[in-house]
């Protein structure tokens, strides 16, 4: 019986791996540089909150994308490069 848990948590992990991998954000000090589509959580004060993403020359020009839309009481916080 253990021996049957052990494998089926062996592959859970490895799904979850597999998965992670095809969605992993690049959030390295340098990716903030670097041109693509960036992800953000834009937190918001008295409304809901959510995950979006902009394509900018860098994390700031996509930011400042996102800001302009989001309204006075949400704010984007930057997650990471995506791809």
């Amino acid at each position: 019986m253990k021996k049957i848990f052990g494998i089926v948590g062996l592959v859970a992990g490895a799904t979850m791996m597999v998965s992670g991998t095809a969605m992993a954000l690049d959030s390295s000090f340098d990716a903030m540089s670097k041109s693509g589509k960036h992800q953000f959580y834009v937190w918001c004060t008295g409304g809901k909150s959510k995950v979006e993403s902009a394509d900018g020359a860098s994390a700031k020009e996509a930011q400042a994308k996102i800001a302009a839309s989001a309204g006075d009481s949400c704010w984007p916080v930057w997650q990471g490069l995506a791809g």
